[in-house]
């Protein structure tokens, strides 16, 4: 079984350090982690992290999409859609930012006025220059791809917004975020695709573009998941790349070769 030490060690020999670091993951990937029940497979997975970076922060994203549908947003318990986000929200020293769509969970301390930023509730812009995506690109942090494919990077959408992409447009959505016993009335809006167009979201030529330029660094446990490991300048790099040589670069519809090399497998 695979140890927090492990994965300590795993992730420093990538080139983990003591920088804010956000994770991506699929609760799979914990099924061969020492544990003998779910919640001590991921106690093992955070410690193993946290290990890495020391006092962080450590950033899990925590996302819902309840206030799409009117719903309140209730940071202490909308659930996460995702898994392993889910669970760090609820433990101890763990702290949601408020925001009713890109929720996510914070350990350790956040540097300068960050703090404020990201924990203030009221309207927001979901890529804009005070969420967690500026953050990131901020601070260059580390982002890790724990057992879930590189693909699954939601930090390239707030570099579609700082690049103005012509496929996207913004959209605002009304809803309550509830704190306590107090609900404040917020906006959000957000950089979403034209759905009456052809744009369907696909990272695997960025993913490529960035192993071969030596942009990530991945491992794999023997029997275990794969770690990938690259930073927020890193993927601005090649996302500004790869949009300068083609405007539809990070869409389905930008890569016609590649649909007919699997029309014909």
């Amino acid at each position: 079984m695979i140890d927090h030490d492990d994965i300590t060690a795993a992730l420093r020999d990538l080139g983990v350090g003591a920088r804010p670091l956000l994770v991506h993951s699929d609760l799979r990937c914990c099924l061969t982690l020492r544990g003998r029940t779910r919640d001590e497979k991921l106690a093992t997975m955070l410690a193993g992290l946290e290990g890495a970076i020391g006092d962080g922060p450590l950033l899990v994203p925590t996302y819902t999409y309840s206030y799409h549908r009117g719903e309140d947003f209730e940071p202490a318990r909308s659930p996460s859609t995702v898994g392993f986000g889910e669970w760090v929200r609820a433990q101890p020293g763990s702290r949601r930012t408020p925001d009713p769509i890109y929720s996510t969970a914070v350990r350790g301390r956040l540097p300068g006025d960050w703090e404020q930023r990201l924990f203030a509730v009221g309207d927001s812009d979901c890529y804009g220059p005070d969420s967690v995506f500026a953050y990131l690109r901020d601070v260059d942090a580390q982002i890790l791809f724990f057992g879930v494919a590189a693909t699954a990077n939601t930090f390239v959408h707030h570099l579609e917004q700082v690049l103005g992409v012509s496929y996207r447009y913004f959209k605002d959505f009304g809803g309550r975020v509830v704190i306590g016993d107090g609900a404040t009335a917020t906006r959000a809006r957000c950089f979403v695709r034209d759905l009456e167009s052809d744009v369907v979201v696909h990272f695997a030529p960025l993913v490529h573009a960035m192993r071969e330029a030596g942009e990530s660094s991945s491992t794999t446990f023997e029997r275990g998941p794969r770690l990938t490991l690259t930073s927020a300048a890193a993927v601005e790099r090649c996302v500004r790349r790869g949009l300068a040589a083609n405007a539809d670069f990070l869409l389905r519809r930008g890569h016609p070769a590649e649909h007919d090399a699997v029309a014909t497998r």
